[in-house]
């Protein structure tokens, strides 16, 4: 099956004044047959078709190592975790560095290939997503939550964070790294990505994440939009997994942050960070329901 753009019941003028201007996030709202239709499920059964609809990856690689050390996994030296849920992280790849600080993984993951009993040598449960978000874990079960590059994919994202606020316990930790725009106009065919997918607006995320009872430790933008083209011109093929790209890309990323827009939709306004990490602590209030 394949996911279709799910248009809005309004006029273009209004879709674009709601949600390229960031002021609400498309697919947020959606109801079950919607959320359906987003990845492409029929609606009469979606919950057992659901975990069918990721798109295989052919020649799977991990390119990130040195991008996700930068922004994010530096910042838990010293600590130890009892528990660690990695969501969305196929075969643990992208957690495979901070193993050795973790107990035990929780992970979730559609794609059944890449399912493990450990991550670089420490014990791993593999479950299925849920079509509505919902996480088959206890209220506060790990004390570090790590998504990375995944919650742009879902159309219920607000939802699912609550989900991570619930799931986290009070003084632990959730990493996050997503896209910080459209990523162009989803209504139209976008050359290297799905039909849906999106981005989220800075004030959008960080809202959410005071309503959550999530407080932020570390803000870092990433993903300068000619790194990716620097790194085969130096011949290097991965260039997030440079550190000294990295580097290069963080110096890019600053000197560009008050560019930053939601919808780039002329080249001056691309020559800005593509995506952000955020550090945070869950507090040890209650979590607000998006």
């Amino acid at each position: 099956m394949t996911a279709t753009f799910e248009s809005a019941s309004f006029e273009t003028a209004s879709f674009e004044e709601r949600y390229f201007s960031g002021a609400a996030l498309y697919g947020d709202d959606f109801d079950a047959a919607r959320i359906a239709g987003w990845y492409g499920v029929a609606a009469r059964n979606p919950e057992e078709e659901f975990a069918r609809t990721a798109p295989e990856r052919p020649g799977y690689r991990y390119e990130y190592h040195a991008l996700n050390h930068r922004h994010a996994f530096r910042f838990l030296a010293g600590r130890r975790f009892r528990q660690a849920l990695a969501f969305g992280c196929a075969a643990g790849d992208d957690v495979a560095p901070i193993a050795g600080q973790v107990d035990r993984f929780l992970a979730v993951e559609p794609i059944e290939r890449f399912w493990r009993t450990d991550i670089a040598g420490t014990p791993a449960e593999y479950r299925r997503p849920t079509l509505g978000g919902r996480i088959d874990c206890a209220d506060g079960a790990n004390d570090l939550t790590v998504c990375l590059h995944t919650l742009h994919h879902i159309p219920n994202a607000g939802a699912l964070l609550a989900e991570f606020a619930r799931i986290t316990a009070p003084g632990g930790l959730f990493i996050l790294r997503e896209p910080i725009s459209t990523m162009g106009d989803w209504r139209q065919p976008r050359r290297g990505l799905t039909a849906n997918e999106r981005g989220f607006p800075v004030a959008w995320l960080e809202e959410r994440f005071a309503r959550l009872g999530f407080m932020v430790q570390q803000r870092r933008f990433c993903s300068f939009p000619l790194t990716e083209r620097l790194g085969p011109l130096l011949g290097v093929p991965l260039p997030y997994g440079n550190p000294l790209l990295v580097r290069l890309d963080e110096a890019a990323c600053a000197l560009t942050r008050w560019n930053i827009a939601y919808h780039r939709d002329s080249l001056r306004r691309k020559f800005a960070p593509g995506a952000a990490y955020y550090v945070l602590e869950r507090t040890t209030t209650t979590p607000a329901r998006p």
